[in-house]
Parts: C-alpha cells; structure tokens; sequence
C-alpha cells in the first residue's frame, strides 16, 4: 500500500505549489526517482528499488525483489513521465510509445480490484501488498486521474535534460517547466542563441 504522504512531501522546484493529492505527491515521487539531470537513479537496481520503498514506508515482504519485479517498477515509471510529457503538448517520440507499450504490458500484470463504493461513485486499488501492491496503487492513481481530470495537469517538464513530473496549478494549463526560473530560463536561452546563430548564418 503506498504510504502516507505529508502536504509538503514533494519538494518542488522554485516556488511551485505541490500537487492537491497524497496519491498523485506519492506517482510524483515516484517518477522523480530518476534525476535525468544528475544522472541518479534511485530505483537502478533491484536492491535500490526495495530500499526506496522501504524509506517511503512501503511494507516489502519479498527478502529480494526479482529481476522481473524491478523491470515492472521502471517500466511504469518510464510510462508514466512518457505520458506526462504528452500532458506538456509533445507528442510522443519513437522510444516513448514504446515506454508506453512497456507499461501497459506491466500493468497488465498487476492485481487491481475495482468496487463500487455507492449509486455513482466507485473506487479502484490494488489486491496485494510487496511491490506489486505499491505499483499497482500507482497504476490505480493514474486511472482515477484520467477519469477526475486531475491527470491532464501532471506534466513533465519540456526541458529534455530535466523532464521532472510537476502538477500544473495554472488556470490556463499553460505551464511547461518545472520550475520558469531555472527550466524556462534554460530553453529560453538556447532558443535565443539558436535564433541568433540562424540570423547570422542568414547574413554572411
């Protein structure tokens, strides 16, 4: 079962506001495990994978967490920041609809329990506990979103070195980077530079 999440579980870039829900801080927390900037993954191994849930309160009965287990758990994670690119107005690149693929595939193989809760309200959760349980719970976050609306405001960040998984408060959507001031500043940097570069070449 994912653990309990505290309002200010996630630090977030800047002066972004945290996402509205515990289940969607604990999926944002998740993804965020691979630091694509820092190059740092805290799930890289089996053994990394158990000692993260463990510090996130996550009961894990298995001694040692397979190999199969621990391609499950980056195959949602991959899935899920794919998806939270597409969220930010990108369309998915090759290698991303195929982390899509990976993660319907480990979905698939996850135990969920859907149950009606009264005349029109309904609820869906996972059937087991270990590391199955937990991302199955993730998964079960994911489909509840996509049915709230709340989904369409997780986004990744467009900055390709970064693609940290942020809740867009804005009443418009129209955030696209984690944080303006680092993120934004970034991209609008490179892009005046290449439109320099491009006017010069032009001229000579």
């Amino acid at each position: 079962m994912v653990g309990v999440t505290p309002l200010d579980y996630v630090t977030e870039p800047g002066d972004r506001l945290p996402a509205p829900t515990e289940a969607l801080r604990q999926m944002q927390a998740f993804v965020n495990t691979n630091d694509i900037e820092e190059e740092r993954d805290e799930l890289g191994t089996p053994a990394k994978l158990r000692q993260w849930l463990a510090a996130e309160g996550t009961a894990v009965s298995e001694p040692v967490i397979s190999p199969e287990a621990h391609r499950r758990a980056v195959a949602v994670r991959e899935g899920l920041r794919a998806l939270g690119r597409a969220n930010n107005g990108e369309g998915l690149t090759a290698d991303e609809e195929e982390e899509l693929q990976a993660f319907n595939a480990a979905a698939a193989e996850l135990p969920l329990l859907g149950s009606v809760r009264s005349v029109d309200t309904w609820e869906l959760r996972s059937a087991t506990g270990g590391v199955n349980g937990y991302l199955a719970e993730i998964v079960a976050t994911l489909m509840s979103a996509m049915a709230d609306g709340s989904w369409s405001r997780m986004k990744a960040c467009r900055n390709d070195t970064c693609r940290w998984l942020f809740y867009d408060h804005s009443r418009n959507r129209s955030g696209m980077w984690c944080s303006m001031a680092v993120c934004g500043s970034r991209l609008k940097a490179r892009a005046y530079r290449a439109r320099r570069r491009q006017a010069e070449t032009v001229q000579a």
